[in-house]
C-alpha cells in the first residue's frame, strides 16, 4: 500500500473543511461569539502503546486522548488533523485497522477528519492529531484561574488505565472477565468528558486532563495559578501513572452542591480530592511532594 492508497482509505473521514482531502489544507470558520481552541498530541508504537498493536486499538485511543485535552478546556471538538509515519512494509491490514479505529472515535463524537500527512519510516509507527473545538468567547477553562478555598476535584476512576495497560500488554491480572473488560476499554478508549463541558465552563476556576498522573496535573494547575494544591492521602493512591484522561479541576466551594448535582444528571462519577491554599506547590494532607508523573526523557 501507498501514500494514495493510504489517503483513499481515509477519505470517507473528511469532513466538508476538508475539501474532500485534495487541497492539502482546510477551511475553518468559528461562528460568531466562538473561539477556537486548537490542541495536538503524538504517539509512538513501544513508547505510548505496545508494539504491535497499531490498528484501530491504537488509532481509536490517539484520536480520545487527544480530544480529552478539548474537554479539559470546555471545548466542543469539530474536527480533527492526522499525521502518519507508518513503518515500511507493515502489512496493509494494520492500516485498514488504523482506519476504522479512527472511524469508530470520529463518530462517538461528531468529529470528522479535515486532513493532515502520510509519510514512511524506517522506525515504529509515529501518529499525532491536531484537534479542533469551540467555546463561547472567552469561556475557555484554563489552567491558571484556581484561587485559595477552591475544592479540587477529579470525574471517574483512576487507576483503571494502569490496569488497562497491564491486560494489554499481556500481563496476568487477577480479574473477573467483566472488570478486566472495563480496565481495558478504559485504556484503550478512554472517554473524553465532553458531558460534562457545560458545567466545567460555569464553575471550574481550572482544569486539565489527567495524561501524566494526578500529582503532576495538580502540579501544573498550581504552578500556572501561583497557588497550593493540598491532596486528600486517600484519594491519591493512583497519583502517580497517567493514562486515565479523567478531568481534573478547581472550583468554589460554594458551588459544590451544584457541581455533584450536574455530574449525577449525566451518571459521572465524581471525587472532592483536596483543597487549595495560599502558598505554591503540591502537598498532601500537608506533607510536600514532588508531582513528577510521567515525563519523557530526551
Amino acid at each position: 500500500m501507498n501514500e494514495r492508497d493510504f489517503i483513499a482509505l481515509l477519505r470517507p473521514l473528511a469532513g466538508p473543511a476538508a475539501l474532500n482531502l485534495d487541497d492539502d489544507a482546510a477551511i475553518l470558520t468559528p461562528p460568531p461569539g466562538q473561539d477556537l481552541i486548537v490542541s495536538k498530541d503524538t504517539m509512538v508504537e513501544g513508547v505510548h502503546f505496545p508494539k504491535g498493536r497499531i490498528g484501530g486499538g491504537f488509532s481509536e485511543r490517539l484520536l480520545r486522548t487527544a480530544l480529552s485535552d478539548l474537554a479539559a478546556k470546555g471545548a466542543r471538538p469539530i474536527g480533527y488533523m492526522l499525521s502518519v509515519a507508518w513503518p515500511i512494509g507493515r502489512d496493509p491490514k494494520w492500516l485498514n485497522g488504523f482506519v476504522r479505529g479512527l472511524h469508530d472515535a470520529q463518530e462517538s463524537f461528531d468529529c470528522p477528519l479535515i486532513g493532515g500527512d502520510t509519510t514512511s519510516t524506517d522506525g515504529p509507527l509515529v501518529a499525532s492529531v491536531t484537534v479542533f473545538g469551540l467555546v463561547p468567547n472567552g469561556e475557555m477553562v484554563r489552567r491558571s484561574g484556581a484561587k485559595p478555598g477552591d475544592d479540587v476535584w477529579f470525574t471517574g476512576t483512576l487507576g483503571l488505565a494502569e490496569i488497562g495497560l497491564a491486560i494489554v500488554s499481556g500481563h496476568a491480572v487477577d480479574l473477573s472477565p467483566s472488570k478486566r473488560l472495563v480496565a481495558e476499554e478504559a485504556y484503550l478508549r478512554p472517554e473524553p468528558r465532553f458531558a460534562f463541558r457545560k458545567v466545567l465552563r460555569r464553575f471550574a476556576t481550572a482544569a486539565a486532563d489527567i495524561s501524566d498522573g494526578l500529582l503532576s496535573e495538580a502540579g501544573h494547575i498550581a504552578t500556572a495559578s501561583g497557588v497550593q494544591i493540598d491532596l486528600i492521602a486517600e484519594t491519591t493512591k493512583n497519583a502517580d501513572f497517567g493514562d486515565d484522561y479523567e478531568l481534573l479541576f478547581t472550583a468554589s466551594a460554594r458551588n459544590r452542591e451544584e457541581i455533584v448535582e450536574g455530574a449525577k444528571a449525566i451518571g459521572l462519577p465524581l471525587t472532592l480530592c483536596g483543597h487549595v491554599l495560599e502558598g505554591v506547590g503540591v502537598t498532601v494532607e500537608g506533607t510536600v511532594v514532588k508531582p513528577e508523573g510521567y515525563r519523557h526523557r530526551f
